[in-house]
């Protein structure tokens, strides 16, 4: 079984670390950067057309929660499945494929009616699913062999494609669905995704260098058997489920809250809802700057990263909690801007966790597996927040997601003490 390396003193990082990537593996990190914000952007499209499509369609809440949850049936083992082919086939290949069958599903969206049925809509969020599943394997694969000093920031290209795809899709689609309607917002999106493939594959030598293809090694990557048998592995994966759940709770319900239990108007909901993200950016960006910079300086990336994240979790948690009850217009965007903030260095933290312990050879695995059995909360949060609200209204569901995800930290800091490559056996 694996072990953990360096419990006695701060790793140190040598002075040729510290300098910047080299050029096409910075502009391939960017371009994966750009397929996450269009990854977040195609499959939130729906929650920001939630209020119009449940109305044409005549959802209840608990059947708007199942085709939103629809999306993580295939994306879930998409993740892991791509995790293990990141490790084996070309990144390039296998990224182009994934985006270019999520870019047709999300046209495809566009032509749904309510005629049409529930059951076309589920089926397309089910090869939406299957093709984003790449997106996170695939930039982990090329992340991990960035410098330790610099991984923090390489890594805004993962998390912060959170925050900025679901920041575009709000305010973009909500001019988008004022100006022509919900299904043309799908159209659009769909079509500009399909638009990112041809710089990504012109992008092939700085992909072969994040793939270490450039770079002779003897390294091999790690059974995944031996990953699944690290106690730190199943903390890590523990940590993902619970600390996305408050993501999809915004991404999938503040709209709808916004709109229906707040009376705002789609507009109103759009910049609300983007305070968030655009807190997110700052805060995950901001952490990721202060965690290179001390590493950089002889800092212990391990107690850094530990104290960011419970720093971050115990703001994410107390916005949870007072958001339902919060009055007035300038307490609600404040209130969301600090649970924004709050959570930005969240996503960041739980990719370099993966790709740190896991080491690059194995990163492309381990990361797929975790993401995949950690996004288990996509499929799992938005039907039971559905069939909370319809029992007993937001103010409960609030609660729970602030608890999943304190829980799921306070598990983790107990079980991983120190953030550190494991010395596979």
């Amino acid at each position: 079984m694996g072990q953990l390396t360096g419990r006695s003193r701060p790793a140190t990082v040598p002075d040729g670390e510290k300098f910047m990537l080299s050029r096409p593996l910075r502009w391939a990190i960017i371009l994966i950067g750009a397929a996450i914000a269009l990854n977040y952007i195609d499959r939130g499209a729906v929650s920001v057309a939630a209020p119009l499509i449940k109305d044409e369609f005549g959802l209840t809440n608990e059947r708007y929660g199942v085709i939103v949850s629809s999306f993580y049936w295939s994306y879930v083992p998409a993740l892991a499945l791509a995790g293990w082919l990141a490790d084996r086939m070309s990144v390039r290949v296998l990224m182009a494929l994934g985006v270019g069958t999520w870019a047709l599903a999300t046209i495809g969206m566009g032509f749904v009616s309510a005629a049409g049925g529930v059951t076309f809509l589920i089926m397309l969020r089910l090869l939406m699913g299957l093709g984003e599943g790449v997106a996170f394997p695939c930039g982990s694969k090329l992340i991990a062999r960035v410098p330790e000093g610099a991984r923090g920031l390489a890594n805004i290209s993962l998390s912060g494609g959170l925050a900025v795809g679901p920041l575009i899709g709000t305010l973009g689609g909500g001019v988008i669905m004022k100006l022509w309607g919900w299904q043309e917002m799908f159209i659009i999106f769909g079509l500009i995704t399909l638009v990112w493939l041809l710089p990504w594959w012109l992008a092939r030598a700085g992909i072969e260098e994040g793939e270490g293809k450039t770079t002779p090694t003897t390294e091999a990557a790690t059974p995944l058997a031996a990953v699944l048998r690290q106690p730190g592995f199943w903390a890590t994966t523990l940590l993902h489920l619970a600390a996305t759940f408050p993501l999809y709770f915004i991404v999938g319900w503040l709209p709808l809250w916004l709109v229906k239990a707040r009376g705002f108007s789609i507009i109103d909901m759009s910049l609300l809802t983007s305070v968030f993200y655009v807190a997110q950016i700052a805060g995950g960006t901001l952490s990721a700057w202060a965690i290179d910079r001390a590493i950089r300086a002889g800092g212990d990336g391990s107690v850094w990263r530990r104290r960011m994240l419970f720093g971050s979790v115990a703001a994410c948690v107390t916005g949870l909690l007072l958001l339902p009850d919060i009055q007035g217009w300038l307490p609600l965007i404040g209130l969301i801007a600090v649970t924004g903030f709050g959570y930005g260095p969240v996503p960041n933290l739980l990719f370099v966790i993966g790709q740190t312990m896991a080491g690059p050879a194995s990163a492309g695995r381990w990361v797929g597996v975790q993401t995949s059995l950690g996004n288990l909360s996509g499929v799992i949060g938005p039907v039971m927040t559905g069939i909370i609200v319809d029992a007993a209204g937001y103010r409960p569901a609030f609660i729970v997601t602030a608890a999943i995800v304190g829980a799921g930290t306070i598990i983790f800091g107990l079980v991983v003490r120190r953030i550190e490559p494991v010395r596979w056996a």
